[in-house]
C-alpha cells in the first residue's frame, strides 16, 4: 500500500498542523502496518523528525509541474492562434501524458542548472505510485488561504485523474466567498471518496452547497485532539495559559495585543495564578511568540522559554499546566479542551471567530469567545477567564467526554476509509474489516 498525504502545512512551523498530520500518519499505519507513506513538503529534515519513516515528496515539484510552461517564453513571441494552440497543446500534455511533461520540466530545469530540477519528475512519480492520495487538516479551504487550496485541490485531482481513491481528513471548511476557489472546490470535492470534518456548524453547509453528496461527509474533530489527550493529568493545572496570533488573516492589532494582556495580568493577579505561554506557529510573519514575549514582559515575567516551544509535544505539555487557555491560536484551544481544560477564544476576523464558534459547539460549555473588536474587550477578556477558572472542575468531565468521543470519531472514519479504499483497490485491509474503534488503545 502506497499512500500520498498533502498536510497543506508544509515548512513544519505549525505545530497543530504537524500534530494532526502525526495522528493522521499514526492511523493510516493502523491500518496499513506495512504501507509506504510519503508527503509533500518544503522541510524534509522537520518531516523526518516528526513523522520518522514518511518520505518526503518535494512541494516545489508540485509548483513546477503546475506552472511551469515547458515551451516558456518562446510561446510568448508566437503569433496568436499557434500560442493558443500551444497553450492547449500543454495542458492536454499534463493531463493526459504528466509523465512524459515532467521529463521535460526536469531537462529543461536541469539544462538551466536549476538544483531542484528533479522535483516535478518526483511529484508525478508520487502520484502515480500512490494506492490512496489524502489531504490531512490545515484549514486551508478559506477565503485567508486560497493559494495553499488551490494547490491541495491540483494534488486530488491530478490523484482522481489517475484513479487514486482521495479523501480529506481533519478538515474545516470556510469561510468561503472567494468564487474562483469555490468553483475549483466545486470541480474537485464531489469526486472525494470521504470527506471528514472537524465541525458541523459551518463546514457542512458549505459543502453541501458545492455539490458534496452528504453520505460522503463525516463529522469527526480535530485529529490533534488524540495527540493532546494522551497528555491529560490526573488534575487541572494552575496557569493560565495563553496565546496571541499576529498575522495578516487574524488581523490583531497593537491594541488588541494590549487589551489580551491588561486582562491576562488582571486576572492572573486576581486567581494568584501563573501566565503560561502557548506558542502554536513559528513562521517568520506569523509567529505566535512575538505577541506572547510582550504580555510576559509586561506582566513582569521575564523568562522567554518560547524556543524550547516549537514542538507539539512542547506545547502540548505546557497547556497541561494550565487551568484554562485564553487564545487567538485555535489549535492551543484544541490542546487544552482535549485534556480537559477550559479556553477562552480572542478573535478579530469572521475566520477566528466561526473556528472558535465551531470549536464551542464540539465542546459545549468549554470555550467562550470574546471578540476583540469589542470597545470593553479587555475586561470581557478578563471576565470570561476568571469565570472560565472557576468552572474548570465541573465543566472537566463533560469535556474530557466530549474529546474523547471525537477521537472516536476520527478514528471509525480512518476505518471508513480503509474500507473504501479497500473496495475501490480490490485489496485487503483487514485492520479496517476487523478493528473496534477502541483498538487504538
Amino acid at each position: 500500500m502506497n499512500i500520498l498525504i498533502d498536510s497543506g502545512s508544509y515548512h513544519a512551523l505549525n505545530v497543530g498542523d504537524v500534530a494532526m498530520l502525526q495522528a493522521g500518519v499514526e492511523r493510516l499505519r493502523h491500518l496499513w502496518p506495512r504501507a509506504s507513506i510519503a508527503a509533500l513538503t518544503n522541510a524534509p529534515h522537520a518531516l523526518a523528525f516528526y513523522c520518522p519513516g514518511v518520505y518526503a515528496v518535494p512541494l516545489v515539484g508540485r509548483v513546477r509541474f503546475l506552472g511551469d510552461q515547458f515551451l516558456g517564453r518562446a510561446a510568448r513571441f508566437a503569433p496568436g492562434v499557434l500560442r493558443h494552440q500551444l497553450e492547449r497543446f500543454e495542458r492536454r500534455l499534463r493531463r493526459d501524458r504528466p509523465a512524459t511533461l515532467s521529463n521535460l520540466i526536469a531537462v529543461k530545469h536541469a539544462l538551466a542548472r536549476r538544483r531542484d530540477y528533479e522535483a516535478p519528475r518526483a511529484y508525478v512519480r508520487a502520484l502515480q505510485r500512490a494506492d490512496l492520495v489524502i489531504a490531512t487538516g490545515a484549514g486551508v479551504f478559506a477565503d485567508p488561504f486560497v493559494e495553499n487550496a488551490t494547490g491541495v485541490l491540483a494534488t486530488l485531482e491530478d490523484a482522481q485523474r489517475l484513479n487514486k481513491p482521495t479523501a480529506l481528513m481533519g478538515q474545516r471548511i470556510g469561510p468561503l466567498t472567494d468564487d474562483a476557489l469555490k468553483r475549483r472546490m466545486a470541480e474537485v470535492l464531489p469526486r472525494v471518496d470521504l470527506i471528514a470534518i472537524r465541525e458541523r456548524r459551518e463546514s457542512a453547509p458549505l459543502l453541501a452547497s458545492i455539490g458534496v453528496p452528504s453520505d460522503r461527509i463525516a463529522v469527526t474533530g480535530d485529529d490533534a485532539l488524540e495527540v493532546a489527550q494522551r497528555r491529560t493529568r490526573p488534575e487541572l493545572g494552575d496557569g493560565v495559559g495563553v496565546n496571541v496570533r499576529v498575522a495578516s488573516y487574524a488581523e490583531t492589532s497593537a491594541r488588541d495585543i494590549d487589551a489580551v494582556g491588561l486582562a491576562v495580568k488582571c486576572a492572573a493577579g486576581r486567581l494568584a495564578a501563573s501566565i503560561v505561554a502557548i506558542p502554536i506557529a513559528h513562521h517568520p510573519d506569523c509567529h505566535d511568540g512575538v505577541a506572547i514575549r510582550r504580555i510576559l514582559a509586561e506582566a513582569g515575567n521575564t523568562s522567554h522559554p518560547l524556543p524550547e516551544l516549537n514542538t507539539p509535544a512542547r506545547a502540548i505539555g505546557e497547556v497541561s499546566r494550565c487551568r484554562v487557555v485564553v487564545t487567538g491560536s485555535y489549535h492551543a484551544a484544541v490542546f487544552a479542551l482535549a485534556q480537559g481544560i477550559p479556553a477562552v477564544g480572542i478573535a478579530a476576523t469572521r475566520y477566528s471567530l466561526n473556528k472558535f464558534a465551531g470549536l464551542a459547539e464540539q465542546f459545549p460549555g468549554g470555550c467562550d469567545t470574546v471578540s476583540l473588536d469589542d470597545r470593553d474587550a479587555a475586561v470581557n477578556i478578563e471576565h470570561a477567564i476568571v469565570s472560565a477558572w472557576k468552572n474548570a472542575p465541573d465543566r472537566r468531565g463533560v469535556l474530557l467526554r466530549a474529546a474523547l468521543a471525537q477521537i472516536e470519531a476520527g478514528r471509525a472514519a480512518y476505518l471508513r476509509l480503509g474500507l473504501l479504499a479497500s473496495r475501490r483497490l480490490g485489496a485487503d485491509c483487514p485492520r479496517a474489516a476487523t478493528s473496534s474503534m477502541t483498538a487504538y488503545a
